[in-house]
């Protein structure tokens, strides 16, 4: 069980760092003069690789 524990601790430092890099980008001069529908496309995108590790946490 102890490999279980380590994996899940693996995912969830793996979502909290893509979760401070979608963050970081937002708060980021790099998403001025982007349409709304670019950072949107990008915030979806991004989201998808958050969610990845979170279920991950559920399944290993």
């Amino acid at each position: 069980m102890q490999g279980s524990t380590s994996n899940q601790g693996m995912f969830w430092s793996q979502a909290r760092e893509l979760f401070e890099q979608i963050v970081s980008w937002l708060d980021s001069d790099r998403i001025c003069g982007l349409e709304h529908s670019q950072i949107e496309s990008k915030l979806l995108e991004n989201g998808y690789e958050l969610l990845r590790p979170l279920l991950q946490t559920k399944i290993f």
